[in-house]
C-alpha cells in the first residue's frame, strides 16, 4: 500500500524542461520511502520580472512540490487515528531531503519546513497506485491547509505620531534588531543571535551615555571598556550587572525571571555560533522556547529603561486596533 504525501513547499526551484530524475528511495522505521524531483503546481508563484529564465540553454519551470511515497504492507487508516505514517517520519523524511537539497545546492532559501504550517495531503492508494474502495470508518486521505497572513496596520493616530518625530530622528539601533529577531522566526539561530546582539548594543549604549553623568573619571571609564585585548573588557554578564549596578545602581539580576532569560539567550547564541544548533544546556531549543526569549530580551530593556532617566528614554508607541481577517478554504 502506498501514502502519498503532497506537500506544498514555501519556495521554489528552477529545474530544466525535460530533465530526468532516479527516485530517492531508502528505509526508516520498516516504511519504505521514495522522494520524487520537485514538481510544480497551479499555485501562482511570485518572481522576479524575468521573461526567459534558462540552465544551461534549457527553458525552465519554477517547481514548488514536493512528493513522497511511504509504502508498506498496510496502513492504520481508522479516521480517528492521528496518522500513519506518523508525523515524527513525515518531518524527518521532509526536512532530511531539504536540507540535503541545501546543502548541494547551496540554496540559502531552502529551509526545514513545519508540518503544522505548511499545506499538504496524504492520499492512500493501493501498490498499482489505484484508488482505494470506500470502508466504512477507514480514510482515504489526510490534509492540512496552513495560511500565513502578515500586515502593518497604519491609520491616521499612527501617522500623527510619525509626523511627531524630528525629520533626522534615528530609531534605536537595538530596537531594528529585535524587530528583525521577531522577522527571523520561525529559524532559531537567527532569532536567537538578533535578540542577544540588540542586547548587547542596547547595554553598551546605556552604558557609555550614563557614565557621561557620573563621578567615574572618563579616561578611567575608556580604560574599563577598551583594552588592548577584547577578553580584558567586561563580559556581557559583568555589563548587566556590575556596571549598571555602579552606573545606574541597578543590577539586571535584581529580576530572576529576566536574569534567567538573559542568561539561557546568551547560553542558546554561543551555542548557536560554536556548535550550530542553539542549545540551553545540552538541549536544543524549540521554536515555541525561542519567541518566548525574543520577548524576554524586549522585557529585560524595559526593565532597565523604566531605571534610567528621562532624558535617556525613548519613544514608545502602544496602538489599539481592530483587525479582521477572513479566508474561505472552500
Amino acid at each position: 500500500m502506498i501514502a502519498r504525501l503532497n506537500l506544498l513547499l514555501p519556495f521554489v526551484i528552477t529545474i530544466p524542461e525535460g530533465e530526468t530524475f532516479p527516485i530517492y528511495e531508502y528505509n526508516d522505521e520498516g516504511y519504505n520511502i521514495h522522494i520524487f524531483p520537485p514538481a510544480k503546481t497551479e499555485v501562482p508563484i511570485l518572481q522576479d520580472n524575468a521573461d526567459e529564465f534558462s540552465i544551461d540553454e534549457k527553458p525552465t519551470y519554477q517547481a514548488n512540490r514536493l512528493i513522497i511515497d511511504f509504502k508498506k504492507d498496510t496502513f492504520d487508516r481508522k479516521a480517528k487515528v492521528e496518522c500513519d505514517p506518523p508525523y515524527t517520519l513525515i518531518t524527518r523524511a521532509v526536512n532530511s531531503f531539504l536540507l540535503k537539497l541545501r546543502f548541494v545546492t547551496r540554496g540559502s532559501k531552502i529551509h526545514p519546513i513545519n508540518l503544522l504550517k505548511t499545506s499538504w495531503y496524504i492520499k492512500y492508494l493501493n501498490d498499482d497506485e489505484s484508488e482505494l474502495e470506500k470502508t466504512e470508518g477507514l480514510v482515504r486521505g489526510r490534509f492540512a491547509k496552513s495560511f500565513t497572513f502578515s500586515w502593518t496596520a497604519l491609520n491616521s493616530n499612527i501617522w500623527e505620531e510619525i509626523l511627531k518625530l524630528p525629520a533626522d530622528y534615528i530609531a534605536p539601533h537595538w530596537d531594528n534588531l529585535l524587530l528583525d529577531a521577531i522577522e527571523a522566526l520561525p529559524q532559531i539561530g537567527p532569532s536567537i543571535v538578533l535578540a542577544t546582539t540588540a542586547l548587547e548594543v542596547f547595554i553598551s549604549h546605556i552604558l557609555n551615555e550614563s557614565s557621561k553623568n557620573s563621578s567615574i573619571p572618563k579616561d578611567l571609564w575608556n580604560w574599563i571598556n577598551n583594552r588592548n585585548w577584547r577578553l580584558q573588557e567586561p563580559t556581557i554578564e559583568e555589563q548587566f550587572d556590575n556596571l549598571l549596578k555602579i552606573i545606574l545602581g541597578i543590577s539586571l539580576k535584581q529580576n530572576i525571571d529576566l536574569w534567567e532569560a538573559f542568561k539561557n539567550l546568551k547560553d542558546a547564541r554561543n551555542s548557536f555560533v560554536h556548535e550550530g544548533i542553539a542549545k540551553i544546556g545540552q538541549n536544543p531549543i524549540s521554536e515555541e522556547e525561542t519567541r518566548r526569549l525574543v520577548g524576554k530580551a524586549n522585557e529585560i530593556i524595559q526593565f532597565i529603561k523604566n531605571k534610567l532617566p528621562r532624558d535617556l528614554q525613548w519613544p514608545e508607541y502602544k496602538h489599539s486596533i481592530k483587525v479582521e481577517v477572513k479566508k474561505n478554504i472552500f
